[in-house]
């Protein structure tokens, strides 16, 4: 099954074979800012199966060891990049909804109105190393 994505003005796609291995929601600051919504979602396909079908990403390097990927025309998040992984936004996805999230990391820096009723584990750190991956 092939999973695709891109930008919001379409400038820049992306395309898989391969199916996701696992998903969070991400409630850290930076996530916030970059994508102006309350908590970020993203998701991990196996290493070298992300191919780009279609213009240019820019980059941004937000910390230590981690970039960022988004459409240099209208600005949509596409993803997070750190230890040799590429973490998809949830968002940028064709289907998003064919996804099934796993766990919210970084719930000590949910903001205060947001309510988690939907079961999932929570983490008050990252699961794992950058960007929430689960440690084997």
């Amino acid at each position: 099954m092939e999973w695709t994505g891109g930008c919001l003005c379409g400038a820049v796609r992306y395309g898989s074979d391969a199916a996701p291995l696992w998903a969070s929601y991400c409630h850290c600051g930076m996530c916030r800012k970059v994508s102006g919504a309350p908590y970020m979602a993203f998701v991990e396909f196996p290493a070298g199966a992300l191919r780009w079908t279609a213009g240019q990403a820019r980059a941004y390097t937000s910390s230590d060891g981690v970039v960022r990927r988004f459409c240099g025309a209208c600005g949509g998040s596409l993803t997070f990049e750190a230890e040799g992984l590429v973490f998809i936004a949830l968002g940028s996805l064709d289907a998003p909804e064919r996804v099934q999230v796993q766990r919210h990391c970084y719930t000590r820096d949910r903001l205060p109105g947001i309510k988690l009723a939907d079961g999932l584990p929570q983490f008050p750190g990252p699961f794992g190393g950058k960007g929430g991956k689960p440690q084997d």
